[in-house]
């Protein structure tokens, strides 16, 4: 049985959660089982980096930033070497809100990323067809980042790229990974 398909344009925060209830459901029994592994570090030990260009302020901005986020993958079979997201936060994005887009690189199976968020930004996994195929949950409030947070303040912004920035679990769901 096929996973639900997503427009990775479109689809707002109510749309993501009801897709990855759909996609979890959809899923044959033998299927259910995800893979589970840690991105970038753990939440007590965070290794990931990610740069924002131009950076993140509080005013909304007026055309789509240069994301990158990368850390080593660590955990299960398939959890191993580097994940890479590369895209942009979409126009509109400030420190308060953001909805981010782009390409993996790294975790075999998985193609694309789309997620909105601030505090917390989950995303959604997808394959090469649009399929979804995992999620991703960043925790982005670690002690590297506590003393940027009034770059959000400056004309130059939040931009990131120090170590430490972030951890995250990724779940690949089904026969699929």
């Amino acid at each position: 049985m096929g996973s639900p398909r997503f427009d990775v344009k479109g689809a707002g925060g109510l749309a993501l959660s009801l897709i990855v209830t759909a996609a979890i459901g959809a899923q044959p029994a033998a299927a259910r089982g995800p893979l589970t592994c840690t991105w970038a570090g753990t939440p007590d030990a965070p290794t990931g980096t990610f740069s924002i260009s131009p950076g993140l302020t509080f005013l909304p901005s007026a055309g789509a930033l240069k994301f990158r986020a990368t850390g080593e993958l660590a955990g299960g079979p398939g959890c191993h070497g580097t994940m890479a997201f590369v895209g942009q936060l979409d126009r509109g994005a400030s420190c308060a809100f953001a909805t981010f887009e782009g390409r993996v690189r790294g975790l075999p199976g998985v193609a694309r990323f789309r997620g909105h968020g601030t505090d917390d930004v989950p995303s959604l996994l997808f394959d090469r067809r649009g399929d979804v195929v995992g999620v991703e949950n960043a925790e982005i409030m670690t002690n590297a980042n506590f003393p940027h947070t009034k770059d959000c303040a400056t004309p130059q912004g939040f931009t990131g790229g120090w170590p430490g920035m972030f951890s995250s679990v990724v779940e690949r769901f089904g026969a699929g990974r």
